[in-house]
């Protein structure tokens, strides 16, 4: 795979004292901007609270008109699909309702305050976010919404929370990392009023269409990579998947799943367009879209969630996942989503037998209407700790090999210690199966991301040794916006529109079209599709990173009946938006280079036709999205990714190993892995995970993200000398 290094830019070595500044400081310098403002009054504040929950109650008529007239989701619709991959929990809903209010406080501030002394707005925000909702009610809502589950956190506890709760030992940092909170700042957001308003342009009205922005730069070219196999895209995507969910908005006051655009994709009337639809404009003479006469993509926004130290300011968006590496999206984050998927016996995880024979699968859904994009109630859908496990045959596939594992882990581990409860087998388990994901994420897909030389020298790499003492109590280990709605978004130009099973001689003998499976998994049911499927992870390349998406992704994602989805790009680059990321300009000039007057300039990194292509479509180099600038770089120092996505993701990582108390390496937990056991979790590999939880695989590569090659041969999965096994037998324990 080519490499460049930037020209112009900051040496590597530069890089490494960016990135320990970043996760150090950076929070501190993308808050309060001092201004010659008179003190806000309490009276002020309390109006303006008031003001904010007004606002949305007054949503009520508008949603009452809205559901009178038809104008709300579809099941099975490719807008139902794009509701399933964002679906919000009631948790969520509650709280953002709360936290809408408080955006639209902020903005009655904003004209009142600002507006009044010439303030720009900008600025303003700055000021805003160092105004406290404190004794307003808004600034009650959002106490109790930052408050653990318990009243007290254990600081001696053994097991990690599921939401993320009470992960570092210091009170005010109990609730770092929990679902349902913020996302982190790299940057300061940059929305249009300051306060909520999409992204706007460097100048004139309007950035262009995330649509127009996707046709002139995402083409459908088959440039397979060589040397990756498919189990580098579904990582990536599992990874991003554990450590971030963004929820959208539901109509405030009925939770109807909304809709932004009519069923032939056509603009709503003005008087059905609800104020948290942001719909993506089609331009009339779209290749794929104009046949069809759609003009309107609809895009929901985010829901909003306070702001960490319950301010004022710009709006945040909320993560519903927890923080932290932590198998969020087998286990759940609540103790409602954890009971029902447990079978609360012997430790194991509710998996269901298919037609009464072979290994278990994934359990069915309770609303498979609801869940998939099926019409039938006993259609295949499968239910796990994330709603998403049914977007794509290889992410259900991937599911259902770790629930395999920790039934399979939790089966061992109640034979090895009979006097050990339902509860104590299930943490037990859990504690290993997320020690593994952890090592497998660190040791063997993350080199390979950012280049081994690169995680060595900043700290990101596995070790080999005793027990680190890397946690760093005062590092608050929250997921950035970046990251999130940019950094791993990489993954879309991996995926393979084509999917190939393969038998046990890696001879592709069927395969599949991506566009005829978003949310329908029934070809699970097969018996011979798992099998397939993991060793089509292990052996079909994955496409190299770049701007290039097949068109099951920029035209077919969430395909209904009328034979069109959605854009995958036009959402992740809308969605960029919405949540008020600064153009990649700016995420330039944070990770070491310099921010370009010209288009020409983003040559230093990316190829020069690239760029230009992006001046035909932007009208500004700060114009162009931190995404569609990421992608576009070419790969850097032997990493999958350009030195702006390698900043994000490695800072992020960085934050994930140091931040979480209970990383399976760390020593300085309550009860740390024993020498021998954290011996055998660095045994861990996805190449025995696919020998040990698929159906029948009896050959795999030891390094199952590259492709077979003379020096990562096929071997025996009863060869635990090339492929090593876990060996949970260190886990007995002493009863005498």
């Amino acid at each position: 795979m080519a490499t460049t290094a930037p020209r112009g830019g900051r040496p590597a070595a530069a890089l490494l004292v960016l990135l320990a500044v970043c996760c150090t400081s950076e929070s501190a310098r993308v808050g309060y901007e001092s201004l010659s403002l008179p003190r806000v009054k309490p009276a002020d504040l309390n109006a303006s609270a008031a003001f904010g929950r007004d606002t949305v109650a007054r949503l009520a008529r508008l949603e009452s008109s809205l559901e009178g007239a038809g104008v709300h989701m579809r099941l099975g619709t490719s807008i139902h699909g794009q509701f399933i991959e964002s679906m919000p929990e009631q948790r969520a809903l509650e709280q953002g309702r709360e936290a809408l209010a408080a955006v639209k406080a902020a903005l009655y501030l904003s004209q009142h305050h600002c507006q009044r002394y010439g303030v720009d707005q900008l600025k303003c925000a700055r000021w805003l976010s160092s105004q406290k909702l404190g004794s307003t009610p808004l600034g009650a809502a959002c106490s109790e919404a930052r408050a653990p589950p318990d009243a007290h956190c254990p600081e001696q506890a053994k097991y990690r929370s599921l939401d993320g709760s009470c992960n570092h030992v210091d009170r005010t940092a109990w609730t770092w990392g929990q679902a349902f909170s913020s996302y982190r700042r790299l940057l300061f957001p940059e929305y249009q009023d300051g306060i909520h308003l999409p992204r706007g342009p460097k100048k004139g009205i309007a950035l262009p269409s995330a649509r127009q922005v996707s046709v002139a730069i995402a083409r459908d070219r088959d440039l397979p990579d060589r040397s990756l196999t498919l189990a580098m895209m579904q990582w990536t995507q599992f990874v991003e998947h554990d450590l971030s969910h963004t929820p959208t908005s539901k109509m405030m006051n009925t939770g109807t799943p909304l809709t932004c655009c009519r069923p032939d994709s056509t603009p709503l009337q003005p008087r059905h367009a609800h104020p948290l639809c942001q719909p993506i404009v089609i331009p009339q003479q779209d290749p794929f879209y104009a046949p069809h006469r759609a003009r309107c993509m609809s895009y929901i926004r985010s829901l909003h969630a306070f702001r960490p130290d319950c301010s004022f300011g710009p709006a945040e968006q909320m993560n519903q996942a927890s923080h932290f590496l932590d198998g969020s999206q087998l286990y759940g984050t609540s103790v409602r989503r954890d009971r029902s998927l447990r079978l609360f016996a012997r430790g194991k995880l509710l998996l269901a037998n298919q037609n009464g024979h072979g290994r278990p699968y994934l359990p069915p859904a309770d609303e498979p209407r609801d869940r998939c994009q099926v019409s039938s109630a006993s259609a295949a859908c499968y239910k796990s700790g994330d709603v998403r496990a049914n977007t794509h045959p290889h992410l259900t596939a991937m599911h259902t090999l770790w629930a395999r594992e920790h039934n399979r882990v939790a089966e061992e581990l109640s034979e090895l210690n009979p006097q050990w409860d339902d509860e104590t087998v299930f943490q037990e388990a859990r504690r290993v199966v997320i020690a593994e994901m952890q090592h497998i994420t660190y040791d063997q897909w993350m080199p390979s991301l950012l280049g081994a030389r690169f995680a060595q020298k900043v700290g990101l790499m596995a070790g080999s040794g005793a027990l680190l003492n890397s946690f760093r109590e005062s590092e608050d280990p929250s997921v950035s916006n970046a990251f999130a709605t940019a950094g791993l978004k990489f993954g879309l130009s991996m995926m393979q529109g084509r999917i190939q099973l393969y038998d046990e001689k890696r001879h592709a003998n069927a395969s599949l079209l991506l566009r005829d499976h978003f949310n329908k998994p029934n070809v699970l049911e097969s018996t011979a599709a798992l099998d397939g499927l993991v060793r089509g992870l292990a052996t079909q390349s994955s496409q190299q990173v770049d701007v290039f998406l097949v068109e099951d992704l920029t035209n077919m994602m969430f395909r209904d009946s009328s034979d069109r989805g959605v854009d995958a790009l036009s959402l992740a680059i809308q969605r960029g938006r919405d949540h008020g990321l600064p153009g990649y300009n700016q995420y330039r000039k944070l990770c070491g280079l310099p921010a370009a007057a010209s288009f020409d300039e983003f040559a230093d990194v990316m190829p020069r036709q690239t760029a230009q292509r992006l001046s035909t479509v932007y009208a500004h180099p700060d114009d162009v999205d931190v995404l569609v600038g990421g992608m576009a770089e070419l790969p850097w120092d032997g990493a999958l990714v350009g030195p702006t996505l390698r900043y994000i993701i490695s800072e992020q990582l960085l934050r994930t190993r140091r931040a979480d108390r209970y990383f399976y390496d760390n020593a300085d937990q309550p009860y740390p892995f024993s020498p021998e056991q954290l011996r055998e979790i660095r045994k861990a590999s996805l190449a025995r995970i696919f020998c040990d939880d698929a159906n029948e695989v009896a050959t795999m590569q030891p390094q199952a993200f590259a492709v077979p090659s003379p020096g990562n041969r096929l071997t025996s999965c009863a060869n635990e000398d090339a492929i090593p096994r876990v060996d949970l037998t260190v886990w007995r324990e002493n009863t005498v």
